[in-house]
């Protein structure tokens, strides 16, 4: 009975120095984490940020000399086009995300392409900057078009710019999707090594492959609660592993010893977060994973070329709307070529965007507090 009180005294103590002291002062700033306060300037922070990026991204390019030159003659294995538009404000997303992208392309050594598709081309002062540097397509505005039906005539347009080059693979990316540092070879990466079936001949063929999705739709729900139960199920069991080692003769109740254990485990994954655990696998791409994709979301997708053209004619077929936007036209499109979804986890490129560009609405200012900086 005294052992077992000491057990327990011992317990409470790390229970109460991990959930009342140490993660409340290590997961404050994490948004999704149950410890997070949002600060009261939040907004401004996150205009900081944006600011710091802008003036990273203007001392790349004052420092590069020249246009990038494509005429190699290695096979084209990434055709990349970024899609971007004037947004009425000097975010400046277009020069971030070309100023994190380019130097990947020019160590690619002529594999990939870069494009930058513009449309709204007399406003849109970012581009004609970029213009001295990349390669710019000025697109068609679409007047008074609906925002949906705008976004899918600019999707078309950058599949069919993007097919030209006859490539192995199109990406198209949304200019507030700034990509990783090693974007390019983490892609290679996970197309060589962690696409489901790649051994099978007798697996379904990809249509695309989505590079985000939002970090508020990954935490624990009623689907991830056997994960949780895994996660409680392994930190028991290496505390009772632990425990027999240590002990030569056995002084503590095992199922105790587990139990204790196990909630421990399944209380610090649940208040840090799932978003912010599936974040700490950004530090190696031998953590990277390839999942089924949802119906949502198209800040950077990559395409398998074989299909591009059959999607950019589907596309051309339907109407897209508030009710029936773009990603879900791009899902139908694979639901009905019988071609997989996939998704690669964690996310590849950051959706730096505070304001929704169709709706313009403000986002929640925790999308933004991530454990690791765009």
């Amino acid at each position: 009975m005294f052992l077992q009180r000491n057990l327990m005294t011992a317990t409470a103590v790390v229970y109460i120095t991990t959930f009342l002291f140490a993660l409340p002062l290590m997961c404050h700033k994490l948004g999704f984490s149950s410890y997070f306060r949002s600060p009261t300037e939040a907004y401004e922070f996150l205009e900081a940020q944006n600011e710091e990026r802008i003036m990273n991204a203007r001392n790349f390019f004052r420092n590069f000399d020249g246009k990038v030159d494509y005429t190699h003659d290695s096979q084209i294995e990434f055709s990349t086009v970024l899609l971007t538009a004037y947004r009425g404000s000097n975010t400046h997303y277009p020069l971030q995300v070309a100023a994190r992208l380019l130097p990947q392309v020019i160590n690619d050594e002529g594999k990939t392409v870069f494009t930058v598709l513009n449309f709204d081309p007399q406003l849109n002062e970012d581009v004609a900057y970029l213009s001295h540097f990349v390669n710019v397509i000025n697109g068609s505005a679409y007047g008074n078009a609906a925002s949906r039906s705008r976004e899918k005539e600019d999707y078309i347009m950058g599949l069919e710019t993007a097919l030209k080059h006859n490539s192995t693979y199109i990406l198209i990316l949304e200019d507030d999707a700034l990509p990783s540092n090693n974007l390019l070879n983490n892609l290679r990466f996970v197309l060589n090594h962690r696409m489901p079936g790649r051994l099978l001949k007798s697996r379904r063929d990809w249509a695309f492959l989505k590079l985000y999705y939002p970090e508020k739709w990954q935490g624990f729900g009623w689907p991830q609660v056997p994960e949780l139960l895994l996660v409680g199920l392994l930190g028991g069991c290496l505390a009772v592993w632990i425990q027999l080692k240590i002990e030569r003769r056995r002084k503590h109740s095992i199922s105790l010893i587990f139990t204790l254990w196990a909630v421990y485990a399944m209380l610090l994954s649940y208040t840090v977060g799932r978003a912010h655990w599936i974040e700490l696998r950004k530090l190696s791409p031998f953590l990277f994973s390839v999942v089924q994709a949802a119906r949502c979301c198209t800040p950077g997708v990559l395409y398998n070329r074989s299909h591009a053209r059959d999607l950019a004619n589907f596309l051309n077929s339907v109407q897209c709307s508030e009710k029936y936007p773009l990603d879900f036209a791009i899902d139908d499109f694979a639901d009905r070529s019988n071609l997989e979804r996939y998704l690669v986890v964690p996310n590849m490129v950051s959706h730096i965007g505070v304001h929704s560009s169709l709706s313009n609405r403000l986002k929640d200012s925790a999308e933004f507090f991530l454990m690791f900086k765009p």
